[in-house]
């Protein structure tokens, strides 16, 4: 198994593009690559090419999941939080642990173990999640809790062992 190392927080990130910004904003706000592609009357496929630079400019892998993504676009490339009229959730020590992994993690098993679940049970623990903090998604939750000041603004890659990158 190759285990890829974190990237130094002081490498620089290529700059979004005016079109991968504005893919970028409609991701944090929970929107699938379908609605991006409709809201800005583009082809799925045109989507997906810019979703695939956002994820090179992030140092995501090629199938690194959204949330992740989100993730990273907000703490690197001052793409902003989404604006939510939503309050914010009192979430428990496990709730935050699941939302952290979501928002790091790639892999199911990455994201179960690090919330400190079965892999079996993080669908059920998701939904429940979910419906606390009335969150639609995963991606969405993520965002969310950025504009709720319950995820970290900066990637701390010191702190990451061999982590998914």
């Amino acid at each position: 198994m190759l285990i890829r190392t974190a990237v130094p927080p002081t490498v620089p990130l290529s700059p979004l593009t005016p079109p991968e910004g504005r893919v970028a904003d409609y991701l944090v706000r929970g929107l699938t690559p379908a609605e991006i592609a409709a809201e800005l009357d583009r082809s799925l496929s045109t989507t997906h090419r810019h979703l695939r630079f956002l994820r090179y400019k992030t140092r995501c892998p090629t199938r690194c999941p959204l949330p992740v993504l989100v993730h990273r676009l907000l703490t690197s490339h001052g793409v902003a939080a989404p604006a939510t009229g939503l309050p914010v959730p009192d979430l428990d020590t496990g709730e935050m642990k699941l939302l952290r992994a979501l928002a790091e993690e790639i892999t199911r098993s990455g994201r179960a173990t690090t919330a400190g679940l079965r892999p079996r049970d993080l669908a059920t623990a998701l939904d429940a999640l979910l419906g606390k903090t009335g969150a639609a998604t995963a991606t969405q939750l993520v965002g969310l809790a950025h504009s709720w000041k319950l995820l970290p603004t900066e990637q701390d890659h010191t702190k990451r062992k061999g982590a998914s990158q």
